[in-house]
């Protein structure tokens, strides 16, 4: 763990739970500002700032640390010097988009602290009105100054775990989304391939239910002249038969008028006188 540099006053100010809690019930309350609901304050607190000191650092050992207090033992690391001066964009390793958006979102000293981001925001009175209870505010109190930095290490770390697993849940999410993407695009693709089919199979169709009508009447007008050929072969093959029946009679009477006509002839006939 890393803490900022500090002066050697400044530890020893802080050092101890005694003199922490001192410090804390001894400090002025902040004044309610104009622009700020009219709400009583409950034990408004206000921390002292940490500033970077141009004094040596000083080196406390483990041992010298209380044996009483919980949690992680702080260790104090080479000392970073921070210009006063200096803003977001000079940490390296910080990513330039969240750089530009913080920068863009600092607001100026003259702000008329009706916004979160008005560095004149009564932020205090807006904790106690609507997120402090009493008895947080005295058990907070109560905590050593080694327990609020741990207490803000945990959460902050914790906050920053779940930040990283929503971000890979989004991540995941917009994955599948692009997965999805790809895959309507294909059925998309596949649905116009199939409508064209469809198109086509329904052009088809009418083609044929057309064919069909025309076969039917063609069969119909066969059938007819099938009909009616039938008609003449009927009639034929009766006609036929009636002359079959009739030939023989017609046959006798022809024989008949024959043997007639030679028998009139050869009456008629006068034998020729001999020689």
């Amino acid at each position: 763990m890393f803490v900022k540099e500090v002066s050697g006053k400044e530890l020893r100010d802080f050092h101890g739970k005694g003199r922490v809690a001192d410090r804390i019930r001894n400090s002025p309350q902040e004044a309610p500002s104009n622009n700020s609901p009219a709400t009583p304050v409950i034990n408004i607190v206000k921390r002292p700032r940490l500033e970077v000191s141009s004094s040596p650092p000083v080196q406390i050992p483990r041992s010298s640390q209380p044996s009483s207090s919980e949690g992680v033992n702080v260790s104090i690391s080479p000392p970073v010097q921070i210009p006063r001066s200096s803003k977001l964009s000079s940490f390296e390793g910080v990513n330039e988009m969240w750089i530009s958006v913080f920068n863009d979102i600092v607001s100026s000293n003259d702000g008329d602290a009706t916004s979160v981001w008005d560095n004149h925001f009564p932020f205090g009175d807006l904790i106690d009105k609507h997120f402090i209870k009493e008895k947080f505010a005295e058990k907070f109190k109560d905590m050593d100054f080694k327990r609020v930095l741990q207490t803000s290490l945990v959460d902050s770390i914790k906050m920053t775990l779940l930040h990283r697993v929503i971000g890979q849940k989004f991540d995941k999410i917009v994955m599948e989304k692009e997965a999805y993407v790809g895959q309507v695009t294909e059925l998309k693709k596949k649905l116009s391939e199939y409508e064209k089919k469809m198109a086509e199979m329904t052009t088809l169709e009418d083609e044929l239910n057309k064919l069909k009508k025309t076969s039917r009447d063609d069969i119909l007008k066969i059938q007819i002249k099938e009909d009616a050929h039938k008609k003449v072969v009927d009639k034929l093959n009766a006609e036929i038969k009636k002359l079959k029946d009739d030939a023989p009679l017609i046959y006798k009477t022809g024989y008949d008028n024959a043997v007639d006509e030679v028998v009139r002839l050869a009456s008629g006939l006068k034998p020729k006188p001999s020689n």
